[in-house]
C-alpha cells in the first residue's frame, strides 16, 4: 500500500523537526517560481499591450519608401493576402517650440478620415484641420503642449506657425526612434508631427512619399517577396519590414530577450533548488539507512517507501509554488507597471492580466524541482537491502592522513585538534561534495547576475566617456565653413567646435549588406576616441573606413577586406576596411572628412558640428543662445543622450537588480542548509567529543572551521560557474546595436566571495548555539552510522 499510516506520521515529524532544512529549501522554490510568475507574466502582459496596440491602429507590416509609391501601391492591393495599402507623405523638417530648435518629423494624414493603416490614438484634443497638427505625446509631454498651442515648422518657404489639434500616440514612435541608425534622440532634439495631407505637401512639396501595406494575416515567404519584387520594380529606395522598423526592433529586442530571461533565471534558480533537495535528501537517506532496513524487514514494500522520499520533495515543490504564485503575481504587476512607464506607453493601451498558462507552469516548474531532487535519493531507499541497510555504514580500510598533510608534511606538527578539522574534510566525502556544491551554486547565482550589471554599467561608461566625447551638437539649416565654426566658439561657454557629416549608408560584401551611418570627422578629432580591437592600426588612418566590431559577422569581413559603401542618390564606391572598433552601443562607420570628400568627388556639405563646452557650463543655457541663432537648425545636449540610454537600460537594471537580490537570498538558503545539516548528522560525533570533556567552545571552532574550510574549497569553482553563467546570460542582449563583452571587476569577485564566507559563518550560528544544549546521555544511547 502506497499510503502508509506510519510512514505518514514520520514523514510529518521529519518536517516538523527538521523544518528549518524543509523552510530553506521550500524558500528556494518560492523563489524560483516567483521569479518565473512574475518574469513571464510581465513578458506575456507586455506582448499582449504591444499586440492590442498594433491591432487597434492597424499596424502596418512594410514600409516602402521613394519611387513610384502610388503605382506600387495599386498593384500591392491585388496580391493575395494584402489587407491595405496607403500612401503617404513624411518629411524631415526643422521645429521650433517657444526658443527651442530640434529635429523634426512631418507625417501626413488623409485629410477627412484616420488612415486605413497606421492610426495614431488620439489621447486629447480632435483630428486635425488645415494648419493643425497632431502632436506624438512624448514630444508633447517633454515641452508641455496642449489643444490650441502653437510651433512653427522649417518649410520650403521659411518658418510657418501651425496650431496643436491634439495630443496622439503611435505604434510606430512607442520608443520615439528616429531611425535604425538613430534609436536613441532625445526628446527636446527630435518629435513627430501627423498633419492632414495638403498641410504637408504645402510644408513639404518635394518629400518622399511613402507605401504602407499591411497584410490579412501573416504573408507567407512568396507574399512577402512579391511585395519586395514590386518594390524593386517601382524605383523603391527603402522597403522596411515590421520586425526592422525602428521602434519595434528595439523594444522587441528587448522584450525577447526579457523573455528569454524569464526562462533561463527561473529555471537556474529552479535547477538549483532541484540540486539542493538532491543533496539533503541523499544525506537523509544514509543517515536513515538502519530505519530504512528495519521497515523493509518488517513487511513495508519498497513502492511505499519510494513514495514516502518522493513526497518529501513533493511537499516542498508545493509549498513553494503556492507561495512563489502568490509572491509571483504581485511582481508581474509591478514589472509591467515599470516597463510601460519607461517607455510612456499610453495607460489605455496597458494589458495586465493573469494567463492559465503561468499558473500551470508556476506550479508544474515547482513540483516537478522538489520531485526530481528526490528522485534519486528515493531511488536509493528503493533498492537498499534490508540486511546491508540494518548493519548500517561500515568504513572501509583503515583511517589515513588527508591530502594537504601528504602535500605540506609540516601540517601533520599542527596540534591534534586541528588535525581533526584537516582529516574530517576527507573523512566524508559526501559532506565535503555537498558543501562545497552548495558553495559554488551560491556564487553561481549571485554572480550570474552581478556580472550582467557591471557589463552594461561599463558599457554606458565607455559609450559617453571613452568613445562620445563632445557636449553637444548643432544641426544647419544650410552648409557650414570654418568662419560659421568660429561664430560659435565665440559663444560663451564655448570652447571648441569640429565640423561633423553623418551619411546613411549600405556596406555590402558578397551577398550581405548593412545598413548604418557613416560619420566624417576631422582627422586630429578630439571629440571622438577611438577604441580599436586587437590588431587594428591606433590612428586614424590616410585610407580606408573604420567599422564598429559588430559588422564583421554581419558582412563576414575583417580588416584589410574591402565592402562596397552605398549613398542613395550617389555612385557606390569599393572601400578597405582599415581599422575595426571596439564600441559597445552601435555599429557605425568611420572616416575623415577629407576622404570622404576624396570618395565623393567633392566637398560634401556639413551640416552639423560638435562642440566641447567649458566646465561648469550650464547645457540648456547654450540651446537658447545658439537656438536664437537663424541658421541652427536643432541643439543636442549629448549628456542627455547619456542618460536616455540609462533610461532604456533601467529595466534591465530593475531586472537584473531583483535577481541580484533574490540571488543572495537563495545563496543563504543554500548555505544555511548545507550547514545546518553538516552539524544535524554529526550530533553524535559532537557528543562523544563533549563526554570526553572537550569545552563547547572548543568544538564550536573546530566546526566552524571545518565547514569554512569546506566552504573555501567551493569559492574557486563557484567563481568559475558564475563567470560563465553570467557571459551565456549576456548573449540574449547581444546584436548588431549592442556589442557588449562581459566585464568581471576584481572586486565583484572578491565581494561576492567574502559575502558567501560571511553568509556560511552566520549560518553556523544556530547549529552552534545547539551544541551547547545537547542531551549528551540522549545522543551516546542513539545508534548512528
Amino acid at each position: 500500500m502506497i499510503w502508509h499510516p506510519t510512514l505518514r506520521r514520520k514523514l510529518l515529524r521529519d518536517i516538523r523537526t527538521q523544518w528549518p532544512q524543509f523552510a530553506a529549501q521550500t524558500l528556494i522554490i518560492v523563489l524560483g517560481v516567483a521569479l518565473f510568475t512574475a518574469a513571464y507574466g510581465a513578458y506575456r502582459n507586455l506582448n499582449a499591450s504591444y499586440s492590442g496596440t498594433f491591432e487597434t491602429e492597424r499596424f502596418a507590416d512594410v514600409w516602402v519608401t521613394g519611387g513610384a509609391a502610388p503605382a506600387f501601391a495599386a498593384e500591392a492591393r491585388t496580391v493575395p493576402g494584402v489587407a491595405d495599402a496607403v500612401v503617404r507623405r513624411q518629411a524631415d523638417l526643422p521645429l521650433r517650440v517657444g526658443a527651442d530648435k530640434l529635429r523634426g518629423r512631418l507625417v501626413g494624414l488623409p485629410a477627412d478620415r484616420p488612415p486605413a493603416v497606421n492610426a495614431p490614438t488620439i489621447l486629447s484634443g480632435h483630428y486635425p484641420a488645415a494648419n493643425e497638427v497632431l502632436v506624438e505625446h512624448h514630444m508633447a509631454e517633454h515641452f508641455g503642449l496642449r489643444s490650441g498651442a502653437t510651433l512653427s515648422v522649417l518649410g520650403t518657404d521659411g518658418w510657418r506657425e501651425v496650431s496643436v489639434a491634439g495630443v496622439a500616440s503611435s505604434a510606430e514612435y512607442l520608443w520615439p526612434a528616429r531611425s535604425r541608425r538613430d534609436m536613441f534622440p532625445l526628446p527636446d532634439n527630435f518629435g513627430v508631427l501627423f498633419a492632414a495631407e495638403p498641410l504637408a505637401t504645402a510644408l513639404a512639396p518635394e518629400s518622399t512619399e511613402q507605401a504602407l501595406i499591411r497584410f490579412a494575416e501573416p504573408p507567407s515567404v512568396a507574399t512577402a517577396d512579391r511585395i519586395k519584387d514590386l518594390a524593386a520594380a517601382h524605383g523603391a529606395e527603402e522597403v522596411v519590414s515590421r520586425a526592422d522598423q525602428p521602434s519595434n526592433w528595439l523594444l522587441r529586442m528587448d522584450i525577447n530577450a526579457f523573455g528569454e530571461l524569464s526562462y533561463l533565471f527561473p529555471l537556474l534558480f529552479l535547477s538549483v533548488a532541484g540540486l539542493v533537495a538532491y543533496v539533503l535528501l541523499h544525506r537523509r537517506v544514509c543517515a536513515e539507512r538502519p530505519v530504512i532496513g528495519v521497515l523493509l524487514a518488517g513487511g513495508v514494500g519498497r513502492a511505499t517507501l519510494l513514495w514516502h522520499y518522493l513526497q518529501y520533495g513533493i511537499a516542498t515543490g508545493l509549498a513553494g509554488a503556492l507561495g512563489g504564485i502568490l509572491l509571483g503575481l504581485a511582481g508581474s504587476g509591478a514589472l509591467t507597471s515599470v516597463y510601460l512607464r519607461a517607455i510612456d506607453l499610453p495607460a489605455s493601451a496597458a494589458v495586465v492580466e493573469v494567463l492559465p498558462i503561468t499558473l500551470l507552469g508556476g506550479v508544474t516548474f515547482g513540483v516537478a524541482a522538489g520531485a526530481l531532487g528526490a528522485l534519486a535519493p528515493a531511488l536509493l531507499a528503493f533498492r537498499t537491502p534490508p540486511a546491508t541497510a540494518m548493519r548500517g555504514a561500515t568504513p572501509s580500510g583503515s583511517g589515513r592522513i588527508s591530502l594537504p598533510e601528504r602535500l605540506i608534511p609540516v601540517l601533520r606538527r599542527l596540534p591534534a585538534r586541528w588535525l581533526l578539522v584537516l582529516r574530517n574534510i576527507g573523512r566524508s566525502p559526501r559532506r565535503t561534495w555537498s558543501t562545497v556544491l552548495g558553495t559554488a551554486l551560491s556564487l553561481l547565482v549571485i554572480l550570474t547576475s552581478w556580472t550582467m550589471l557591471d557589463t552594461m554599467t561599463t558599457a554606458l561608461d565607455v559609450s559617453f566617456h571613452q568613445v562620445q566625447t563632445a557636449d553637444a551638437r548643432v544641426d544647419f539649416t544650410t552648409p557650414v565653413d570654418q568662419r560659421r565654426l568660429a561664430e560659435l566658439t565665440a559663444a560663451e561657454g564655448v570652447t571648441a567646435a569640429e565640423p561633423m557629416v553623418q551619411l546613411p549608408v549600405t556596406l555590402r560584401s558578397g551577398g550581405n549588406s548593412y545598413s548604418t551611418v557613416l560619420i566624417a570627422l576631422p582627422r586630429d578629432t578630439t571629440m571622438h576616441g577611438l577604441r580599436p580591437v586587437a590588431g587594428s592600426p591606433t590612428a586614424r588612418p590616410a585610407n580606408g573606413i573604420l567599422v564598429g566590431k559588430g559588422i564583421r559577422p554581419l558582412l563576414h569581413v575583417d580588416l584589410g577586406a574591402t565592402v562596397e559603401v552605398n549613398v542613395s542618390g550617389a555612385q557606390a564606391v569599393q572601400v578597405p576596411i582599415a581599422g575595426v572598433l571596439d564600441e559597445p552601443i552601435g555599429t557605425f562607420a568611420y572616416c575623415t572628412i577629407e576622404q570622404l570628400d576624396a570618395l565623393a568627388g567633392a566637398p560634401v556639405p556639413v551640416n552639423s558640428a560638435l562642440l566641447r563646452l567649458a566646465p561648469g557650463t550650464d547645457p540648456d543655457q547654450i540651446r537658447r543662445v545658439l537656438s536664437d541663432r537663424p541658421d541652427i537648425a536643432a541643439f543636442e545636449d549629448l549628456d542627455q543622450v547619456n542618460r536616455l540610454i540609462d533610461r532604456y537600460a533601467g529595466f534591465f537594471f530593475v531586472f537584473i537588480g531583483v535577481m541580484l537580490a533574490l540571488g543572495g537570498l537563495m545563496a543563504f538558503a543554500i548555505i544555511f542548509t548545507t550547514m545546518s545539516i553538516n552539524i544535524v548528522e554529526r550530533r553524535r560525533e559532537v557528543g562523544v567529543l563533549r563526554a570526553g570533556g572537550m569545552p563547547p567552545g572548543m568544538v564550536a571552532r573546530l566546526i566552524t572551521g571545518e565547514n569554512l574550510l569546506m566552504t573555501m574549497l567551493g569559492v574557486a569553482p563557484g567563481l568559475v560557474l558564475g563567470v560563465l553563467g553570467g557571459r551565456s546570460f549576456l548573449d540574449t542582449y547581444r546584436n548588431d546595436q549592442f556589442q557588449l563583452d562581459l566585464v568581471v571587476r576584481p572586486g565583484t569577485l572578491g565581494i561576492a566571495a567574502l559575502a558567501v564566507v560571511c553568509v556560511a559563518t552566520v549560518s553556523l550560528l544556530p547549529g552552534l548555539r545547539a551544541v551547547r544544549t545537547l542531551d549528551l546521555a540522549a545522543i551516546l544511547r542513539e545508534r548512528s552510522d
